[in-house]
């Protein structure tokens, strides 16, 4: 088996090898999606030296400095234009995720932030609010998650009062990624009177405004997160995102297309976990042979890589699916998620297990994997969540 081996000595992949030469070789791509790997493996060897400096910073000062560091790259404009192009944002999660798993936070939330904005957003988001989230000058966060509601978006209780020239929010937003450094937050309310799905309303708020607080929440994977307390803060008019009373669609619209990025970073952790038991297996030497020369060891190793291969192919027809406007966007884009965060878990587990007690030393490739990969099961809809939503789906007959 040709098993390329990175540098674990350093901690890091090697340059130019974020993703696979030919992963943008399948049908389901075009020109532009080669160009865009050839532009990555570039920018990975040119940008490497930032990288290193900005992950050796505690994780909101990282992530503030990757931030920066890809909007000058051009990362977010790229992915942000128009046609919306779901492959290309797969493609460069993969390869972000594959490096480190700050660097895919970085560009993730901020995509996450901006995408109802170019999507549904007012020429004035446009205008004033993108530009400033594309090239790195402002951070952006999502603020969707209550504590009482869960993955229940339909029960948010945040209240938006209608006020002259806008609306007060009052209420709470909890486990926010980005809430310690966000600038700006794209936050669901309920404007309605009553629960349920209706009456939900996106705004666009300035965090630097009065009546907004931030409270820090540690996670096992280091990373800028937090709640975000509102208490009777004003949002102007201008601020709304959609039209009154379509922020659940405009919330679901955003969460579908990105949906299915998670499991293409889950793509990315998971290739870097075959990677490195590959390069493992091939060096250490138990009982006077190479682990690599044990059937039991190749057959863990191949069963890791044929669930990568598996993962790889069920995300990239989900995006296809979604940048067509297929029937089965929907579907598919629970499916890509599920399986693919799924078998990942599982992946880095067996990398753990190839690598024995140095796998779970702290601060060791594996170990930083094992860490990194388990939130991907529960954001952005549980594994339980897609199973819920494919479970309809196929007694539908629309996923068979």
């Amino acid at each position: 088996m040709n098993v390329q081996t990175p540098d674990r000595k350093a901690g890091h992949a090697q340059d130019g090898d974020w993703l696979a030469a030919d992963r943008a070789d399948l049908p389901f791509f075009g020109d532009e999606h080669q160009a865009l790997t050839r532009r990555l493996s570039d920018w990975a060897r040119d940008a490497e030296r930032e990288i290193a400096e900005a992950l050796d910073l505690p994780p909101s000062e990282a992530v503030r400095r990757l931030t920066r560091l890809l909007g000058q790259g051009g990362w977010f404009s790229l992915a942000l234009k128009a046609p919306a192009d779901t492959r290309s944002l797969c493609l460069i999660r993969e390869a972000f995720a594959y490096r480190h798993d700050l660097l895919d936070y970085a560009f993730s939330i901020q995509i996450l932030a901006a995408l109802p904005l170019a999507l549904w957003g007012s020429d004035r988001h446009r205008a004033e609010i993108l530009p400033r989230l594309c090239s790195g000058e402002e951070i952006g966060a999502f603020a969707l998650t209550e504590r009482d509601s869960g993955s229940d978006i339909s029960a948010i209780g945040l209240q938006a009062v209608e006020t002259e020239g806008g609306y007060r929010l009052t209420g709470q937003k909890s486990w926010i990624a980005n809430a310690d450094i966000a600038d700006q937050v794209v936050v669901l309310t309920r404007t309605g009177a009553g629960t349920g799905p209706l009456g939900l309303t996106l705004f666009v708020a300035d965090t630097r405004s009065e009546g907004c607080r931030v409270e820090p929440v540690e996670l096992i994977a280091p990373r800028p997160f937090g709640d975000i307390a509102f208490d009777d803060f004003f949002v102007p008019a201008d601020r709304l995102v959609g039209d009154k009373g379509m922020g659940l669609a405009v919330a679901i619209d955003t969460l579908e297309r990105c949906r299915i990025t998670v499991g293409a970073a889950a793509n990315g952790f998971a290739r870097r976990a075959v990677v490195e038991a590959g390069g493992h297996v091939l060096e250490r030497r138990a009982t006077g042979r190479r682990l690599a020369d044990i059937p039991a060891v190749r057959g863990i190793l191949t069963r890791m890589t044929a669930a990568m291969h598996l993962s790889q192919l069920t995300v990239t027809e989900a995006a296809w699916e979604m940048d067509r406007g297929g029937a089965r966007k929907s579907p598919l884009s629970s499916l890509a998620k599920l399986h693919a965060t799924e078998a990942a878990q599982g992946i880095v587990d067996q990398c753990v297990q190839l690598h024995g007690a140095a796998g779970l030393v702290a601060g060791s490739l594996p170990e930083n994997l094992y860490r990194q990969i388990r939130s991907l099961r529960l954001y952005e809809g549980a594994s339980e969540v897609q199973e819920d939503i494919l479970s309809e789906a196929v007694m539908a007959g629309s996923l068979r």
